[in-house]
């Protein structure tokens, strides 16, 4: 089928979705291996940004990295964030919806789906925009930050 990673909630849980219906299925097969890899890359370092770099103390750093802080509503994203891992573990899963664009920008709609402790289940079609920096993608875009609220 594809790339899958699997792994229990609240122990780095991160999965990358592969569409059941042909139409979703080709644009995976329209989207660039680095683009696969740098989404699995951020729903791995927002899962295991609540157990910190082994010390136990959340650390939001990592999958922050990947976006541009310059990007429209950044310090409220981060804020957002940082008290997200702070307070729950997180699961999440992304699935490519569409993805446009060429190899120095892309525009996606990814089903996001956020597990939160103790809260219900999450998902939403988020608006996102990738661009390299240098040889490395980062988020420009992200719609709705709310999404992400604890």
């Amino acid at each position: 089928m594809g790339d899958r990673v699997v792994c229990p909630l609240f122990q780095r849980t991160f999965l990358v979705l592969f569409p059941a219906v042909l139409g979703a299925a080709m644009v995976w097969a329209q989207s660039a291996p680095d683009v696969v890899t740098f989404l699995r890359t951020l729903g791995e370092t927002l899962s295991e940004a609540h157990e910190g770099n082994g010390n136990g103390i959340p650390d939001a750093t990592p999958f922050l990295d990947q976006f541009d802080h310059t990007m429209p509503n950044y310090p409220e994203f981060r804020d957002e964030i940082q008290t997200l891992v702070a307070r729950a573990q997180v699961g999440t899963a992304i699935e490519i919806v569409s993805d446009q664009g060429d190899q120095q920008k892309r525009t996606l709609k990814l089903d996001w789906v956020l597990e939160i402790e103790d809260q219900r289940p999450r998902r939403q079609i988020v608006d996102c925009t990738i661009e390299r920096e240098k040889s490395k993608w980062k988020v420009t875009k992200l719609d709705p930050i709310e999404f992400f609220k604890y």
